[in-house]
């Protein structure tokens, strides 16, 4: 899937509290709101982002380069405002597939991409909502078409336009339109009968951080995650030593329903991982990146989702920070996320690895028994029953 992310915009009534950058790179808990956005994209399977940028772009162009996680980022620039029209119309020079989705880089609704794309057809996501006045109505039908946008009065209940389109790639094609042109007004709205929109409907979380009230209130919703960060190595799989093959990864069989546990309590799930073998030579990196690839997709098809993977290519004489009991992989993760490590969890096989965990600040650790020595250490720790 391929998205175009509308990031151009002045963000004129959130000025009050965020002057100094783009809309979308205003800071929610020490990160820009763009990269929530990005992250649900990345979830979902997304494999390019379009960000079409305008005013302070470099802001937007230095921070996010080229790559956001598993993300190709391009770029299309307006040179002068060219309104969500224009600027879309440019930007879907870039995009290869035959639809594209649309976001607004400062709006964030965590619809379900897959369902939304399967009619293969024109659609806006539409959000349900219960006394409001900030937002047009959306009408529809019996069978879900848009009818009409209404302007912004106070509904008791109602549909409101989400900000997600779903757009065919020609879809400007057989229209004409000025440079500069607005999608809602000059075409949703003026040619709604011809090109018969489908509301797709979702209950998903919304959020729209245009007014500093809805800016502050990103600051609570989107506050740190808690964590399951695993060891890999006799936790996720059985440790014959230097695993590296498809052919010796057998999964622990307690692995599964431990994670479905903590991830029904929304726990994230990392996997924080030594791999001397790659320093040492036994075998090559991309196996390991292989081998990793393997595991998430088994781990997805349980019911299971690994947020990342971390892993430590060194030698143990190498005296990186990143291997552990040395906690630099750990705390990248955590502010990479903004992990919550008061309410975060590591599970390990050795000490070491719940060393790593002390020392970036997580205190809930648990130890599963192995073949490893046992030896004093200054924090308490749980034996995990498998």
């Amino acid at each position: 899937m391929q998205a175009i992310i509308l990031a151009g915009g002045f963000g004129t009534r959130l000025k009050s509290v965020v002057s100094e950058v783009p809309k979308p790179m205003a800071p929610v808990n020490g990160r820009p709101f763009l990269s929530y956005v990005l992250d649900s994209l990345n979830k979902q399977g997304f494999q390019k982002v379009v960000l079409a940028v305008g005013y302070q772009k470099e802001c937007i162009m230095d921070f996010y380069k080229n790559r956001y996680k598993n993300i190709l980022i391009q770029y299309s620039i307006e040179e002068e405002p060219l309104g969500t029209g224009g600027c879309l119309k440019q930007a879907m020079s870039f995009i290869d597939d035959e639809f594209v989705f649309v976001l607004n880089g400062d709006t964030f609704f965590d619809i379900a991409y897959e369902d939304m794309a399967k009619p293969k057809e024109l659609s806006i996501a539409c959000k349900k909502m219960i006394s409001f006045d900030r937002y047009g109505e959306v009408k529809l039908d019996s069978n879900l078409r848009i009818t009409s946008f209404e302007e912004k009065r106070f509904v008791d209940e109602g549909f409101i336009n989400g900000g997600i389109y779903y757009l065919p790639k020609n879809i400007f094609s057989n229209y004409s339109f000025p440079k500069k042109f607005s999608i809602e007004k000059d075409f949703f709205e003026k040619y709604m009968e011809q090109l018969n929109i489908k509301g797709f409907l979702s209950d998903a979380y919304f959020l729209d951080i245009g007014i500093p009230e809805d800016y502050h209130q990103a600051q609570s919703d989107f506050q740190g995650k808690k964590a399951l960060f695993l060891d890999r190595d006799g936790v996720i799989n059985v440790d014959y030593g230097h695993v590296h093959t498809i052919e010796e990864f057998k999964i622990t069989d307690f692995i599964f329903d431990l994670c479905r546990q903590y991830q029904c309590r929304e726990y994230l799930i990392f996997v924080i991982t030594n791999q001397a073998g790659i320093g040492k030579g036994l075998y090559k990196e991309q196996d390991t990146i292989s081998l990793h690839r393997y595991m998430v997709d088994i781990f997805k098809k349980n019911g299971v989702e690994i947020e990342a993977v971390y892993y430590c290519p060194h030698k143990p004489e190498d005296d990186c920070d990143c291997r552990k009991p040395n906690p630099g992989l750990l705390i990248k993760a955590i502010q990479q996320y903004k992990i919550d490590v008061e309410n975060s969890v590591v599970i390990g096989d050795k000490l070491s690895d719940l060393e790593a965990g002390n020392s970036a600040g997580i205190k809930k650790l648990k130890l599963v028994p192995s073949r490893y020595e046992t030896y004093p250490v200054p924090f308490d720790y749980e034996i995990l029953e498998v």
